[in-house]
């Protein structure tokens, strides 16, 4: 076994050593050294662009997007190239403090949320109104002229929550009809209203009767019919005056009484008729008794 591993290296050695001899032999025999560099060197580049072909082909496809449009991917920490990532300026607290009591109810306008109505203790008493004008103390039967102009001023009890607006109505139960005055009046805590009956006296539909009636304030979003609700104001309808018709004037010779000719003839010939029959009665009473007492 070692003559023959003897051997082997032998001839490695020689076949090293055969093209320096066959240079020496024949110069033009050997190859030309840099044509062997230049193409060794394309060989390279080829075996390169294959491996980065295959690599392609095999990494993440959002890896590639990345790479390929430029974008840096961002790395654990949450930031690209080294500098950090922009951080979010927006408040996320949009809560707005509620007012006194609980707030239920919301308004998504504008994409926010706000309490739009607010529940009161429920002990708290209902608001009301207070009529100023006229003075109903003084007053107990208040009457109006129909197309007059009448005045009211009230101010309003035990409010928590301020109404939207004001709605003003009369309603008159014998004629079974009821009249808006006003709707949507600004909210106030003194009120000075005045009404002009001529509007409704001289409706065709629903004219003014010579009738009692019932004044009526209410918040603007509640009905007539709606419950009190603690806090808030409650339909007011305590307040209750009377309408007439004005007559034209006549004077006073020209003026007679419907339905008086016959009582006034009655009792004009009464008096008449008993004075005499009273006078009869004392003579012949004051005769019998001088008569009868023989007093002549």
């Amino acid at each position: 076994m070692r003559p023959a591993q003897s051997l082997m290296q032998l001839a490695v050695c020689l076949s090293s050593l055969a093209p320096l001899a066959l240079a020496s032999a024949w110069p033009g025999w050997l190859p030309d050294i840099d044509a062997i560099v230049v193409r060794a060197d394309s060989q390279s580049s080829s075996a390169r662009s294959l491996a980065n072909i295959h690599a392609a082909a095999t990494q993440d496809p959002t890896s590639a997007s990345d790479s390929a449009s430029g974008t840096p991917t961002p790395d654990s920490t949450g930031t690209s190239s080294g500098k950090p990532a922009p951080q979010s300026t927006v408040d996320l607290n949009t809560a707005e403090p509620s007012k006194t009591g609980k707030a239920t109810g919301t308004n998504t306008k504008n994409g926010t949320s706000k309490a739009t109505h607010t529940e009161f203790a429920p002990d708290s008493p209902v608001g009301g109104v207070q009529i100023l004008t006229p003075a109903t103390n003084v007053e107990p039967t208040v009457l109006y002229k129909i197309k007059d102009q009448v005045t009211w001023g009230w101010n309003y009890t035990s409010l928590q929550g301020t109404p939207t607006a004001i709605d003003v109505l009369v309603s008159c139960s014998s004629a079974s009809a009821t009249w808006t005055l006003t709707s949507n009046m600004t909210f106030a805590t003194s009120v000075n209203y005045v009404w002009d009956t001529k509007k409704q006296a001289d409706d065709p539909e629903a004219p003014l009767l010579t009738e009692m009636y019932t004044l009526i304030v209410k918040d603007s979003d509640s009905a007539i019919t709606a419950a009190p609700e603690a806090g808030y104001l409650g339909v007011y309808s305590g307040f209750k005056f009377g309408l007439y018709t004005a007559q034209p004037y006549t004077p006073y010779p020209e003026w007679t009484c419907p339905g008086c000719s016959d009582a006034s003839s009655f009792f004009s010939h009464q008096p008449l008729g008993l004075a005499v029959t009273m006078s009869v009665v004392t003579f012949f009473s004051f005769t019998w008794f001088v008569a009868g007492l023989e007093l002549h």
